[in-house]
């Protein structure tokens, strides 16, 4: 019984210096169709996300508003940071917006408005991606400890997709989850005034490792 306990108490005490400190935990992004529809047409279109971490241990060297101030830097200026203790650390939630648009639109965006995530926008495919202020973003954050990052994808990732089109609107996806149901193809029509939500699990086995969360839209 000693040595079980021993065990499990070394086994603990690995995992909190082996697992990743500030790695999210929860991304949600909520679209509407005709948002699709604008950026189509050439516009780039800010979207609400809210991102959700899970810091494991004390936070005695108070890193993570230190981490705040730096993230700050590469997010609009109405983001909304929130720090709350937890089970086994802290939580850090963050209320702000990413920008949406096409491979031609984002660019000259990005440049001027750094953001470290973006969704692009091809052929009504939504493609969460990151950007170069990413590996910025991530540098900057290890240098205040070596664990903390911003790395996708997360364990889990929301989309909210809701509908404000006059026809029905099918929403397509690759091995996700809905109402906590898997499915290896997904897909679900929408009337207007009605949402679904996709996620997508970020665990060491999920291909969201290998390739970018993504799901189609069928006007």
């Amino acid at each position: 019984m000693v040595n079980i306990k021993y065990n499990f108490l070394i086994i603990l005490i690995l995992s909190l210096f082996i697992l990743p400190a500030c790695k999210p935990d929860k991304l949600e992004i909520e679209v509407y169709t005709s948002d699709i529809q604008s950026v189509n047409e050439g516009e780039v279109i800010e979207v609400p996300l809210k991102v959700e971490f899970r810091v494991m241990g004390e936070d005695k060297n108070n890193e993570l508003p230190k981490a705040t101030g730096v993230a700050k830097k590469y997010l609009p200026e109405d983001s909304e940071f929130e720090i709350t203790k937890g089970t086994f650390g802290n939580v850090m939630t963050i209320v702000t917006s990413i920008p949406m648009g096409t491979k031609k639109s984002l660019p000259n965006y990005i440049k001027e408005n750094p953001r470290p995530l973006m969704l692009k926008i091809s052929d009504n495919k939504i493609i969460l991606e990151s950007t170069g202020s990413l590996k910025t973003l991530n540098s900057e954050l290890k240098d205040i400890n070596f664990m903390l990052s911003a790395d996708l994808p997360a364990k889990s990732t929301i989309f909210r997709i809701t509908s404000d089109s006059k026809k029905k609107v099918t929403v397509l996806a690759t091995a996700v989850f809905s109402e906590k149901k898997p499915y290896l193809h997904f897909e679900k029509s929408i009337k207007r005034r009605k949402s679904v939500e996709v996620e997508f699990k970020g665990g060491d086995d999920s291909v969201y490792k290998e390739i970018p969360v993504q799901l189609g839209l069928k006007f």
